[in-house]
């Protein structure tokens, strides 16, 4: 699955969702690995199941809801 992928399913099984922001990078250790990163804006809250159920079950790493959008910059 690629990122793409990812948030595709996501947007078709949530109507939460109003857009999505990632960004995709190698590790520093291992250079053939990929990890992505999301901001996922939404228009109410969802929990760490519903992001994990809405793109496929895939691991989610990190999941940490942000309210204040200065924060994202810090």
């Amino acid at each position: 699955m690629t990122a793409r992928n990812w948030i595709t399913r996501l947007l078709n099984r949530s109507n939460k969702v109003e857009q999505v922001f990632y960004a995709s990078e190698r590790d520093k250790g291992d250079y053939n690995n990929l990890h992505v990163h999301m901001l996922i804006g939404t228009n109410t809250d969802m929990t760490y199941q519903e992001v994990r159920y809405g793109m496929g079950n895939v691991s989610v790493g990190d999941y940490q809801p942000i309210y204040d959008s200065e924060a994202v910059c810090n």
